[in-house]
């Protein structure tokens, strides 16, 4: 049973070789008998992409009936290219195409390169357009290697490259990480005398932004543009142009390009490309630009939320126009957004560089009082906060003193940016008094609050209240932050207090696994 497969598979194999042959042979007599004419021009692109297409239907209507949709095994295509080279009468390069492909799709591009240069030494007259059908192949199988091989053998033949084989090239180069190839080639594309195409500019901007080569994408984006090139049409040529510049604070750059973009192709960016862009104006300094992004996340239909404001505050600070800055917040609060100090902490750290940029802050708070206009309390925790990062506690304290006479009411974030502020210059004393004032206003604490106290009470010696604060947090059912409990066990070592054992059990009951290192602490 198994040898009568064999034979028969065989023969099959021999029938599908003559069969082939004849179709092609006939496909040639056709041509030639139609018209002398239409011989003389078979080397234009056009109607070898017609031959093409009749040499790979039969191909594939021969194939599928001997073997199925599975790829021909590179022994069927070595023997069906031999065949065909053995008569002088049956070569057609659109066979030797087919042929070529098949080696391709069988995870073969070697053999198919291989077979190419066989074939031409045999004296198939490989067209431009024979030679750009491979290189798309290629390309699309990603056989970039392979690729530049049959680049360099049509080199070798004098075989001019046209737009369509460089646009198969850097289709291709795009795919692996080799930028100066790309632009090796584009150089060679201008000196032929070869215009490049949006695609071809396109590819070479897509690996600038994975490269991160904001520079060469942007001026890619400007000679397509010089070009006349219909840049609308290839929104990815803009949008990848627009993330690199802006992932690389190129803000002259982003501005250029979310004009194009968005005010004068009117593309819409994604959300992750907005946010991009937010970055970069509010790390340099463009409101204007910070503002236009958060409309366009309006009209694209995303709804509000704190992250897209904070930039716009950042950009405005940057821009020393503070009391727009503390504006945004006001906008914020009427667009359902409450700020957090969580978010508005960039703000802060901005101005705890400068005592004069703090002080001027104050300042505008108290003009915004004069002139009648609430003053937003998520504003002057801003201040408080950033006198507590330039460690200035008697400013931290005096301006959290002056909450009264700015009409402000202190809440939660305001007390724990005073705890922040004891913290960081050990004023142990003063912290004990903050939250106590907390618990005579009547407001909550919360896990923040708690973990402030714990870690202000190990900076002293008397490190007692320490539990009493972690309790406390248990009984109000929260669970304690890892945190806590890093700088709890950490005390403990350092005053070899056994409860240091402890501490870790319950670290570890509350999920939590106790580090190597914070293990070693007792010796």
């Amino acid at each position: 049973m198994h040898r009568t497969f064999i034979r028969s598979t065989q023969n099959t194999h021999r029938t599908l070789s003559k069969v082939l042959i004849q179709q092609y042979q006939r496909n040639i007599l056709a041509s030639r008998y139609s018209s002398s004419t239409a011989t003389r021009t078979s080397n234009n692109e056009a109607t070898t992409t017609i031959q093409h297409t009749e040499s790979i239907n039969t191909l594939k209507k021969r194939t599928t009936a001997a073997f199925g949709n599975d790829p021909l095994q590179p022994s069927n295509i070595d023997q069906l290219i031999k065949e065909a080279l053995q008569d002088k009468s049956k070569r057609n390069p659109a066979l030797y195409n087919d042929l070529l492909a098949q080696y391709i799709r069988a995870g073969q591009p070697e053999n198919a390169f291989n077979a190419l240069v066989d074939v031409v030494n045999h004296g198939i007259q490989y067209t431009v357009g024979h030679y750009n059908h491979l290189l798309k192949i290629l390309a699309n199988s990603r056989n970039t290697s392979t690729l530049i091989k049959v680049v360099h053998f049509m080199e070798q033949q004098q075989v001019p490259l046209s737009v369509m084989a460089y646009q198969n090239i850097f289709r291709a180069i795009s795919q692996q990480d080799d930028l100066d190839l790309m632009m090796e080639y584009l150089d060679k594309m201008k000196k032929q005398g070869l215009e490049p195409t949006l695609f071809c500019y396109s590819d070479i901007v897509s690996h600038c932004l994975r490269r991160n080569e904001p520079a060469i994408a942007f001026r890619m984006m400007k000679e397509a543009e010089a070009a006349d090139l219909p840049l609308r049409r290839d929104p990815r040529l803009l949008m990848d142009v627009l993330r690199v510049s802006a992932l690389n604070d190129q803000l002259e750059e982003t501005r250029y390009s979310w004009n194009k973009a968005v005010n004068e192709f009117e593309l819409r960016p994604d959300e992750g490309c907005c946010l991009h862009v937010l970055g970069v104006a509010a790390r340099l300094g463009d409101s204007k630009l910070a503002t236009h992004v958060i409309q366009q996340l309006s009209n694209s239909g995303y709804s509000y939320k704190e992250h897209y404001f904070v930039p716009l505050m950042e950009a405005f600070v940057v821009e020393n126009d503070l009391k727009s800055a503390f504006d945004v917040l006001d906008i914020m609060r009427m667009s359902d957004v409450v700020p957090t100090v969580r978010s508005t902490i960039s703000i802060s750290d901005k101005l705890s560089s400068s005592i004069e940029a703090i002080d001027k802050a104050y300042y505008v708070l108290e003009d915004m009082k004069k002139d009648g206009k609430k003053v937003d309390v998520a504003a002057f925790n801003i201040v408080v906060s950033a006198c507590g990062m330039a460690r200035d506690i008697g400013r931290t304290v005096a301006t959290f003193r002056e909450a009264s006479n700015l009409g402000v009411v202190p809440d939660i974030d305001t007390y724990n940016a005073v705890l922040d502020a004891c913290i960081r210059t050990e004023t142990t004393g003063m912290g004990q008094i903050v939250y106590d004032e907390l618990k005579k206003a009547n407001v909550a604490p919360n896990m923040d609050t708690f973990t402030k106290m714990i870690m202000l009470i190990c900076k002293q010696s008397n490190y007692e209240d320490a539990f009493v604060y972690l309790e406390e947090m248990k009984h109000q059912g929260m669970t304690p932050p890892r945190y806590c409990y890093i700088v709890l066990a950490t005390k403990l070592a350092l005053e070899k207090d056994t409860r240091f054992h402890l501490a870790l059990e319950e670290m570890e009951t509350y999920g939590s696994r106790p580090s190597a290192h914070l293990k070693s602490l007792w010796k």
